[in-house]
């Protein structure tokens, strides 16, 4: 009904925004936030962390609850393993919360926790969660936000009113996710959740949604021996290569095998990927059922079979639910399940009793626990029906009544004990990940380091007519969607002498891609988008990926893939 062509990269700086509406006309919910929320607990200014109760001389509490309700978060969880004991010691230091009587209280026992105020402990002064966030907020009046966003004050404060008005729901897209920043984006929409009180009941919420987990499923199954090696993310890989190092100590990797997935062409950065990981391999395998861009620079192929030709169990934690991938007929020729290729090269490399019983053994190991076994959910099961649900209440609602999987059981904008996806040895500004803020990306915006040589933001879409890269060499496919183009603005081709259906060249340091110009009325003036996962081959010069940045966000640890930089000229077919 409404659309907000948007800045990109400036979605933290716009919710802020909206939460300043909100705050500046009292119209935040309140007893959601007292009642349901972080908001009144007291944080300290020396440490970022919450005033406890044991700062105060209390000693935590010690509660009996059922095994698998711990969270990560509890400070202690004395018991068995999920499905192995019906009860566990939780141990609750609970936070410190201003009382209506001006006296600090556990959060239990205060009658009315203020939203608002301080509190000085042995001099170090503590301000309750909410003030620190409406300080935050309180920097992006509507009229400063329009300037970052591109968008009329006046429809940042309409779009404020609609997300009071609800039931709304902030669905969040994959995009925000490919920039530096935009973790933060998250966190700022789901703050705004926080301050109208709209989660947990039908129609309110996030698109950041509770993921009901299942607790019942044995996730540590004998062979399973990459558990006791580091799991390093590949936008660390390259620097790993060069060096030799990992978090300062000699880590040389020398062989690499690449199984479900075509790095060369989704991850970001091709050169360097190639020249820095590849180049620097001694051996590098590759098991795939089709040609990609990966396969030709393996040294061994082995034929993977295809997902029709082979058995699988997939937990489905968004739909609650497991389901049991039948396989069709028997693998073709000389493939073999991914499965059953490790398992040879276990035996093949000296170690047969490594991964020593059959695919359904495994997946029994998994699932027949007496958790899941209690509600009627076994593998043979499963194998029957060919899903089972493990939640069975429908529609399912996330964060239902307000129940929330913290250590306090409350909405916790305020993020105590920030963390980072992968431990790669980063360094991270533990005080900025506490609330969410908006900062600039590394790349894409104006007035960057690159600004005065790049001056269009590439984006990508992901198409209809792929997943990722899967069924890039689909024949029918081709026909309907024969080759690599590149959706731009009428406004950016016309300054630079493009026309429409014209192939240019878009570049930047990192690399080079040749398309074919689309004009599109749609696309934001400043940015070009385009359909990802084309085949190196497929394009008449260069790649898109070439063109993405590696540079990432320490938190996140994920690929930046919009937060590129880049100039588009008519291609000269050189």
């Amino acid at each position: 009904d409404l659309w907000i062509p948007i800045k990109p990269a400036t979605d933290a700086a716009l919710a802020l925004s909206m939460m300043y509406v909100m705050v500046n006309e009292d119209a935040v919910n309140k007893p959601f936030l007292r009642d349901h929320t972080c908001a009144p607990f007291l944080v300290r200014s020396d440490t970022g962390k919450f005033l406890r109760m044991s700062d105060l001389g209390v000693e935590p509490e010690v509660i009996e609850v059922e095994a698998g309700q711990v969270s990560a978060a509890s400070s202690e969880n004395k018991g068995a393993q999920v499905g192995k004991a019906k009860t566990v010691q939780k141990i609750i230091d609970h936070p410190a919360v201003l009382d209506a009587d001006g006296a600090v209280k556990s959060l239990p026992e205060a009658v009315d926790p203020q939203l608002n105020g301080t509190y000085d402990f042995n001099g170090v002064s503590c301000r309750t969660a909410y003030d620190l966030l409406v300080e935050d907020i309180m920097e992006y009046a509507p009229e400063k936000a329009q300037d970052i966003c591109d968008v009329p004050a006046e429809t940042i404060v309409e779009l404020a009113h609609l997300a009071l008005d609800g039931p709304c729901t902030h669905r969040l897209g994959w995009g925000s996710n490919s920039y530096t920043n935009g973790v933060h984006a998250a966190h700022a929409n789901i703050t705004m959740a926080a301050l109208t009180g709209q989660i947990g009941y039908p129609g309110a919420g996030t698109g950041v949604g509770d993921f009901k987990a299942c607790w019942g499923i044995n996730a540590v199954v004998k062979g399973m021996t990459a558990a006791k090696y580091p799991m390093i993310s590949a936008l660390a890989l390259p620097e790993i290569m060069r060096t030799d190092k990992w978090k300062g100590e000699d880590y040389p990797i020398r062989s690499l095998y690449v199984y479900a997935g075509n790095p060369v062409s989704n991850q970001v950065n091709t050169n360097e990927y190639i020249n820095d990981v590849i180049g620097n391999m001694d051996l590098y395998v590759v098991a795939d059922y089709t040609f990609t861009d990966t396969v030709k620079y393996a040294d061994i192929v082995l034929p993977a079979s295809h997902w029709f030709e082979q058995q699988e169990l997939v937990p489905i934690s968004a739909t609650q639910c497991f389901l049991h991938s039948e396989k069709a007929i028997d693998p073709l020729y000389e493939s073999k399940s991914d499965f059953e290729i490790l398992k040879l090269l276990a035996a093949g490399m000296g170690y047969p009793d490594l991964i020593d019983l059959t695919e359904d053994e495994y997946m029994s190991q998994v699932v027949d626990t007496p958790a899941l076994g209690a509600l009627g959910i076994t593998y043979d099961a499963i194998k029957e029906n060919e899903d089972m649900y493990w939640y069975a209440e429908k529609p399912w609602i996330p964060w239902k009544n307000a129940e929330f999987r913290t250590e306090s059981g409350r909405m916790e904008f305020y993020v105590e004990n920030p963390t980072v996806q992968f431990d790669v040895g980063q360094e991270f500004d533990e005080d900025r990940e506490h609330l969410p803020r908006y900062f600039n990306p590394t790349e894409a915006y104006e007035g960057s380091p690159t600004w005065d040589k790049y001056k269009l933001i590439l984006l990508s879409e992901r198409p209809r007519f792929r997943v990722h890269s899967m069924w890039s060499d689909n024949a029918y496919l081709r026909e309907l969607d024969p080759e690599p183009t590149i959706k731009m603005n009428p406004a950016d081709a016309e300054v630079r002498g493009i026309a429409d259906g014209d192939y240019v060249e878009v570049y930047n340091d990192r690399g080079h891609c040749v398309a074919r110009a689309v004009f599109n009325e749609g696309i934001r003036p400043g940015c070009m988008v385009y359909p990802k996962s084309w085949q190196q081959h497929q394009h008449k010069a260069g790649c898109w990926s070439e063109l993405l940045t590696s540079e990432y966000d320490p938190v996140g640890v994920n690929e930046s893939y919009f937060d590129n930089l880049v100039e588009v000229r008519v291609w000269n077919e050189e």
